[in-house]
């Protein structure tokens, strides 16, 4: 037999031919690797879509039930017994995490709705041209359904109930509407980092949603359309042409139609409405993988038959000169033992990081829902926080109108009066603050003199200044402006000059001096108490969330809040010892100046 290294051609189209073969083998095994992930994940998605429309389908049915929901329909609606029941719906919308939610009466006009208090409402809307409306109204029983906004021009779920009436007349019609982004938000816990992407379509073929922005209200034929779920939108053509499990879609169908990639599909049917869940990964990859793999398997096979042909003419060497090359012999016997301790150290090595892994990813687990849960304790913590010396103040205010209330001083009473609505108005605005921070509103910065915002800061805390009886001395250099939230900066003094009062307790004449002062770019306010300064051990960790020195008070949050607040409008927030004793608050924020 002739070597093998003496027939190059026939080992190279040998070696080609295997490869093409691993190739070919190892791509229908990712595939298959890949149809069983995205089963996996479509599972659980329909689990997730069925559990939330579950729970919205009993919320509305429930709601539609309550009285005062009856009563406005049952008579002519006033402006009082809309606002109540607007506001009765903006309770339920919150609590539940539902977009919007509102009703309709027989004719489809909105009388209330949880968003009446803001710009975007849909009071005294006709909505009875939607069919979540109109299939309610004719069937006389609860219906979902989905579509574009048309106020709010955002995707959703409708979940629609009638309201009835003892005799089970129909009074109107109650919806609950929740945002598919809520769904799309959830895949991505679900699926984490996998690089699946996913499409929800309706039996009319539109991708209802998706992780991939473009993919979202487009549809899978070959041709744009427009659909009345849909107003003024444009569904425009995924042009997908599928081959089993073979897709091949439009990436970019607006900026770039001409450009088209291959997916393997999985797709799920949903159990409750006329839906699939398409799991979508592009073929591109699992290609790239699969040859990687079949190109390193081609090497490791040449390298294996170059060791083969090494071996058989040394081996032939070896019987020419078998004296000669004893010593030769033995060494590579010793070398081969070698190689087969390193081959199970590997093994074993190999075994050791798959455990490892294993291990890593559950502690990622763990680590998200231990996100999740410091998340909802950071959001309650910082309300109770910012609403504590509002309520404070305001407790103090009703303590001195009793006062003054017998004592017939009703001037002074009514000043204290305004001052708490003052407080219940600022408590209403603290609330939509965090209304909004959930939604991810942006705030409202405005002009305003910093002098201001720490005059309405030691107005809050007037009576614990006057308890503690500290000296406040005020040093304001020039009329220094600032663009910021005047709630949230004034939030902010509230917290720091609270500690400062804390902190000067301790002398026996407690005092504060603040100081406004400005440069070029730059406001700067300094916050200066005669207490015992602050601990080296406890300095390094003030602005830590969590971290607190006041026993039995307090979360640790205040701090860090406000430092996150100040950075927020680029300024910075520092506490020092002072040299002449105490601790030294500097805030500084960017300087406004009107062109």
């Amino acid at each position: 037999m002739r070597p093998l290294y003496r027939q190059p051609l026939i080992i190279l189209l040998s070696l080609a031919l295997i490869t093409l073969g691993s190739y070919y083998l190892i791509f229908q095994q990712l595939l298959k690797q890949s149809q069983q992930l995205s089963l996996q994940h479509a599972t659980e998605f329909n689990q997730y879509l069925n559990l939330q429309l579950t729970r919205f389908s009993t919320l509305t049915d429930t709601l539609a039930q309550r009285p005062e929901l009856k009563q406005l329909l049952a008579q002519p609606p006033l402006a009082p017994e809309k606002t109540a029941v607007s506001q009765l719906l903006a309770d339920f919308n919150l609590a539940s995490g539902s977009a919007s939610i509102y009703l309709m009466d027989p004719q489809g006009l909105v009388l209330a709705s949880s968003n009446y208090g803001e710009t975007v409402s849909f009071m005294d809307y006709n909505f009875g041209f939607r069919p979540y409306f109109t299939e309610t109204i004719n069937a006389n029983k609860s219906y979902v359904d989905y579509g574009l906004g048309w106020v709010s021009n955002e995707r959703g779920i409708y979940f629609a109930a009638t309201v009835t009436d003892n005799q089970q007349q129909i009074l109107g019609v109650l919806t609950v509407k929740l945002n598919i982004d809520q769904l799309e938000l959830a895949y991505q816990s679900i699926a984490s980092q996998s690089p699946l992407l996913f499409m929800l379509v309706d039996e009319e073929q539109t991708v209802i949603a998706s992780n991939y922005e473009p993919w979202r209200l487009t549809w899978l034929g070959d041709h744009a359309v427009s659909r009345s779920r849909h107003p003024g939108v444009t569904l425009h053509a995924l042009k997908a042409k599928q081959q089993d499990i073979m897709w091949q879609l439009l990436t970019e169908p607006v900026t770039n139609p001409l450009q088209s990639k291959q997916f393997a599909v999985a797709v799920k049917d949903n159990q409750r409405l006329p839906w699939q869940l398409i799991l979508l990964q592009p073929v591109k990859s699992l290609q790239v993988q699969a040859l990687q793999l079949a190109i390193s398997l081609c090497l490791l096979l040449l390298v294996f038959l170059l060791a083969v042909s090494f071996w058989r003419s040394r081996r032939q060497q070896q019987r020419q000169k078998a004296i000669m090359f004893n010593q030769l012999e033995q060494a590579v016997a010793e070398r081969t033992e070698s190689l087969q301790q390193s081959n199970q150290q590997l093994i074993y090595e190999i075994q050791q990081r798959n455990e490892a892994e294993q291990g890593l990813q559950q502690a990622q687990e763990q680590l998200l829902q231990a996100a999740k849960l410091a998340t909802i304790g950071q959001l309650s913590a910082s309300i109770n926080h910012e609403i504590n010396q509002p309520l404070t103040a305001m407790h103090s205010y009703l303590q001195s109108a009793q006062l003054l209330l017998q004592k017939a001083r009703y001037t002074e009473l009514a000043e204290n009066l305004e001052k708490i609505s003052q407080m219940l108005l600022r408590l209403n605005h603290i609330v939509k603050q965090f209304k909004s921070f959930s939604r991810k509103a942006a705030n409202s910065p405005d002009v305003v003199r910093l002098k201001t915002l720490v005059q309405n800061a030691l107005g809050i805390l007037q009576p614990a200044l006057k308890q503690q009886k500290v000296q406040i001395q005020l040093l304001d250099a020039a009329a220094t402006n600032v663009k910021v939230d005047p709630l949230q900066l004034e939030q902010v003094l509230v917290n720091l000059l609270g500690n400062a009062i804390q902190a000067a307790e301790q002398s026996s004449a407690p005092s504060l001096t603040i100081q406004i002062s400005q440069s070029h770019e730059q406001a700067i306010l300094q916050i200066h108490d005669n207490g015992p300064g602050i601990q080296p051990h406890v300095m390094e960790h003030l602005f830590e969330p969590f971290f607190t020195t006041k026993q039995g008070s307090g979360l640790g949050l205040g701090l860090s809040i406000s430092r996150q607040i100040v950075q927020s409008y680029h300024g910075n927030l520092q506490i020092e010892n002072h040299p002449a004793g105490g601790a030294i608050v500097t805030l500084t924020l960017p300087r406004y100046n009107p062109e």
